[in-house]
């Protein structure tokens, strides 16, 4: 759907130039950007540089470090247990380290491992020490033990414990010189052990002179085992004096590598530092200009945002809420008619104001909605039509008024059971004698078919179709549930203009959403017909039945009344019907009721109302009707079913009935129930007076023959 005014500025153009000043804005940053970054791939390639000899630093001086902390831990250990396997280890790495260092460090190692062979000197010499100073405690023990074996029991309990006192001072001393690892504490241990070792030699000395030559040749034995323990714990002390200073010494080997390399490592990293500074300071700038990119971008796309709001999202978000609000309406909100046509308005003057997309928009969905309200008040006012040939007489106004077609017939299928299709509204009325006859509906390409057919695709389509030499035809089914009830036939001259012909085609495609909107009614009223014809009717006979007659009843009174009329009353009974159904069987039975009610039908006027009143019973009701009147229909129904040759598949039958007449006046007192019973008491006395007559009850009892009348 086209609007009527052109595009000005349309969504595509405004589109387009927000693409190309995105677009020229993006080459700019990129221009600006290539240039920033040849600046910085300039010292990119030292940075590199820079960045690789640190990590290579890095690396070396940490595998540098790592080998002195092992050498260190093996140190300690080797301090501690003595074990060769420390000692071992520490050539090892130290082996491994010396492919690492400059000449000059390599040098400071040499010195560590002279030292190191030093320390395993004094630590073998401690180890052999450590095994002679328990020799020397156990003589000391021995020597003590066969002086007392000699000597008495006052003696050996005074020389026991000052022996045994003194060695366990030394040993002692000993474990504390072995655990001591300060020089202070050494001296000192050499201190006490020559204190001890003084105070024992004095004892012994003095407790000699008190004992006989050979005790006291044990005495000299013992202050000779003393002096050897003294001057073996002297002896360890010094060696652990010695070796805690060569530990020092190495530990300050140590500690010269370590400082080295840490000294290497910060040269190395000042270098790579203050490159890193450049590129830093380059990377700063770089930053602060992207920023000030980023910035500026930011507000171009602001702009951008603000006129996409202000000129499509806000208009169009506008445009949704709109459509909302008419969905909402259209979904049942009809007593809102005021706010409908509000929406209307709106749409309206969006259309005419916007030359654009969103303008068309527009337009088309204020087309839509309108077509849509007028859908919907169609359906309306044929929902409250009472019968298919109102909907069908609306529907032909809507073709013929609205859309300006001019020639259509419109086809249904009265009954589901029925083959026949035929006219149920033909405009003009003269082409109607001219019409197919569909006496078997699929017959019909577009009832067989369930599909629109049109002559105007291809020509001669319809073997079915009259005027294929003058005119073109598009015929619709009218579908619903998967059943075709009808046929919309659309018929044009074969000579109209191409352009009238698409007006004619466009008016058709609107035919069909009223078609569509009155299909689901049609059937509706179709099927509450059938319900109703169910309820109310013989299903054998086709006449209205007990439960109608009690229905409509009252109201029938009431017009009488009203009206101050008469009703005349007829009960007909088929003569030996009961014989017709013991002789030939009930289907024959049927067929004689079905052939004898369509005669009480046709002779009926069509106000008056026919019923199947019981078995072989039919009722009439005749409004405005004395008996006269009434005697004579009851006489022309007697004799057409006397003269009436009855068909049935096996043979052909004679029948008569017999007819009891009576009135129901507006000024009588008895009710219409009771002048029934009156006429079905006519009908008896009938039967009895030989049948196939008709007698008209007076006065509850007189009964006179219609011989006489006319």
């Amino acid at each position: 759907m086209h609007s009527n005014h052109p595009k000005v500025w349309s969504f595509r153009k405004q589109l387009n130039a927000i693409i190309f000043i995105a677009l020229f804005f993006i080459m700019a940053c990129g221009t600006f950007g290539g240039w920033r970054l040849l600046q910085f791939s300039s010292s990119q390639v030292t940075i590199q540089q820079s960045s690789q000899a640190l990590h290579q630093n890095l690396y070396t001086n940490f595998d540098k470090t790592r080998l002195i902390g092992e050498i260190h831990t093996q140190l300690r250990l080797y301090m501690q247990s003595g074990k060769a396997d420390n000692l071992d280890l520490i050539h090892k790495y130290s082996e491994d380290l010396r492919r690492k260092l400059s000449t000059e460090e390599q040098k400071t190692l040499g010195h560590f491992l002279e030292t190191i062979d030093t320390l395993e000197i004094r630590m073998k010499s401690l180890e052999e020490n450590t095994k002679k100073i328990a020799q020397t405690e156990k003589a000391l023990i021995d020597l003590t033990g066969q002086l007392i074996n000699i000597s008495s029991r006052e003696e050996g309990a005074t020389i026991r414990p000052l022996v045994v006192g003194s060695c366990l001072q030394h040993h002692q001393l000993y474990v504390t010189a072995i655990v001591a690892n300060q020089i202070d504490a050494l001296t000192r241990i050499q201190i006490d052990a020559a204190n001890i070792f003084t105070d024992l030699d004095a004892k012994l000395t003095a407790l000699g002179k008190t004992l006989n030559a050979e005790q006291q040749m044990f005495i000299e034995r013992l202050k000779t085992a003393n002096y050897e323990l003294d001057e073996t714990v002297h002896t360890i002390t010094s060696i652990r004096i010695t070796t805690l200073e060569t530990q020092h010494r190495i530990e300050q080997f140590l500690e010269t590598l370590n400082a080295g390399v840490t000294e290497d490592s910060l040269t190395k990293n000042t270098e790579a530092s203050a490159l890193m500074d450049t590129s830093l300071q380059l990377a700063r700038s770089n930053l602060l200009f992207m920023s000030a990119s980023l910035i500026a971008s930011a507000f171009m796309f602001a702009i951008i945002a603000f006129f996409l709001n202000q000129r499509m999202i806000k208009p169009l978000i506008g445009f949704v809420e709109l459509l909302r609000r008419m969905t909402q309406l259209l979904a049942g909100l009809r007593g809102q008619q005021v706010a409908e046509d509000e929406n209307l308005i709106q749409l309206s003057e969006m259309a005419i104001s916007r030359h654009d997309e969103l303008g068309e928009a527009a337009q088309a969905v204020k087309m839509l909605i309108t077509r849509l309200r007028e859908l919907s008040l169609f359906r309306q006012t044929i929902e409250a039509d009472e019968s298919t040939e109102e909907i069908y007489a609306r529907l032909a106004q809507i073709f013929e008024y609205k859309l300006g077609l001019e020639r259509f017939v419109i086809l249904e299928q009265s009954d589901e059971n029925s083959a026949a299709m035929a006219p149920v509204y033909c405009n003009p009325p003269e082409l109607a004698p001219e019409l197919p006859e569909f006496a078997i509906a699929e017959h019909c390409r577009a009832k067989r078919t369930g599909l629109m057919i049109t002559s105007l695709e291809t020509p001669f389509i319809c073997k079915q179709y009259p005027f294929s030499e003058t005119m073109d035809h598009i015929c619709i089914p009218m579908l619903v549930g998967g059943h075709v009830i009808g046929v919309v036939q659309f018929l044009f001259s074969l000579d109209l203009p191409e352009e009238v012909q698409h007006i004619k085609n466009k008016a058709v495609e609107e035919a069909r959403y009223y078609i569509a909107e009155a299909l689901p009614i049609l059937q509706a009223k179709h099927l509450a017909q059938k319900l109703k014809d169910m309820a109310t009717k013989d299903p054998l006979t086709g006449l209205y039945n007990r439960r109608y007659l009690d229905s409509v009843i009252e109201q029938f009174i009431e017009g009488t009344i009203r009206r101050k009329s008469k009703i005349g009353v007829l009960m007909c009974d088929i003569d030996h019907f009961k014989r017709v159904n013991d002789l030939f069987g009930h289907e024959t039975g049927d067929f004689v009721l079905i052939q004898l009610a369509q005669i009480c039908l046709s002779c009926a006027r069509k106000s008056d109302l026919v019923i199947r009143f019981g078995g072989e019973e039919f009722l009439l009701l005749l409004p405005d009707c004395d008996e006269s009147c009434a005697a004579t229909l009851a006489e022309r129904i007697r004799a057409t079913i006397e003269s009436h040759k009855v068909q049935t598949p096996s043979r052909t039958l004679q029948q008569t009935i017999s007819i009891g007449v009576a009135e129901f006046s507006h000024a009588t007192s008895k009710t219409i129930w009771e002048i029934i019973k009156l006429a079905d008491i006519a009908l008896y006395q009938a039967k009895e007076n030989g049948r196939n007559q008709v007698l008209i009850c007076q006065d509850d009892s007189v009964n006179k023959t219609l011989e006489n009348i006319p």
